[in-house]
């Protein structure tokens, strides 16, 4: 398994498949909705923030959306994350906790001395 950023054609795939998301991790609360998905990524991906991709043979397994946090209570650089996915096919084999521990060093990385996780 290779985690890495994705590429933009990646990332509109996976601002497109936030419809089939938002529906299965609502419990279908909120109907697939690709203009409510854009709006809430977008501002997000246009401020720095990005997608980072586990990829199984080619195929795409699941994602972490990271990036900088701009709540003004946080004094120290803050870094988010804002999106965990896995593919049905791939949970329960620990890539959740592969997703966030690069995510996690990717922000350190970046130079992020604290890490927000919203629930």
């Amino acid at each position: 398994m290779i985690i890495r950023k994705a590429d933009q054609s990646e990332t509109n795939t996976l601002l497109y498949m936030t419809r089939n998301v938002m529906s299965e991790s609502t419990m279908g609360l909120v109907h697939n909705d690709v203009q409510m998905g854009m709006n809430m990524f977008v501002p997000l991906l246009n401020s720095g923030s990005y997608y980072l991709i586990a990829v199984d043979q080619n195929q795409m397994a699941g994602w972490v959306l990271i990036g900088p946090d701009f709540s003004p209570v946080n004094v120290q650089k803050t870094g988010s994350i804002t999106s965990l996915y896995v593919f049905p096919l791939y949970r329960k084999i620990g890539l959740g906790k592969q997703l966030m521990h690069s995510a996690i060093q990717q922000l350190k990385a970046e130079g992020f001395r604290k890490v927000m996780l919203n629930v």
